[in-house]
């Protein structure tokens, strides 16, 4: 997998402070272990009446709440690659993968995957890109397992405040934890970017 690793000047206790105040707005993407999103998300939501009706609203909550993380992002990312990336207003903004920790995720991990939230929304094939942003994680650490040019499963570990960018089309999924300790989480920050009308943009 190509990717690039950016350290981030984040505030993260700030970032956790408000994704918690946010709380009434997670929502639950599973019956069987913890894990919820802030923000709505073209792969899990797809091209669906909810995915733009609730990104109207819940994209004036984010941009309210964590409107200095976008700009941190937005700015790292335009330096990063040359040039101007806004942010998709029309679609979901950027948002938030947040995992209490269970035992259940000793044992299990994401789907194996490939990200295509573009062609979800219709939006074209022009530059794909992804990118995670390691807001808060378990003591034991957390990544992404992904497949090598060998198809072999490798693993990429996470710091907080890192932004890791690749472009989304190599097999990936979110690692498994190591070590259950109650009451913690894994929270990131997740977004994709594409050239519409000849502009990069960021959405979710």
């Amino acid at each position: 997998m190509d990717y690039k690793r950016i350290k981030l000047d984040l505030d993260t206790e700030e970032i956790i402070r408000s994704i918690y105040d946010c709380s009434e707005y997670w929502e639950s993407r599973s019956d069987e272990y913890p894990f919820f999103t802030l923000g709505k998300s073209a792969y899990l939501d797809g091209k669906t009446e909810s995915y733009y009706r609730d990104s109207i609203w819940l994209n004036d909550i984010m941009l309210e709440h964590f409107s200095e993380l976008y700009e941190s992002v937005i700015v790292t990312l335009q330096e990063e690659l040359g040039e101007p990336i806004e942010l998709a207003h029309d679609l979901a903004l950027p948002g938030f993968h947040i995992f209490p920790t269970s035992p259940k995720f000793l044992t299990i991990a994401g789907n194996w995957h490939q990200d295509y939230p573009h062609t979800t929304l219709g939006l074209g094939d022009v530059d794909p890109l992804a990118f995670t942003v390691a807001i808060k994680l378990p003591k034991s650490g957390g990544g992404m397992d992904y497949i090598d040019e060998f198809h072999q499963p490798q693993h990429l570990q996470y710091n907080e405040k890192d932004l890791i960018l690749h472009d989304g089309l190599t097999v990936h999924r979110i690692a498994g934890i190591k070590e259950y300790v109650p009451d913690e989480h894994r929270i990131t920050f997740q977004g994709h970017i594409i050239r519409r009308n000849n502009i990069l943009e960021a959405f979710w």
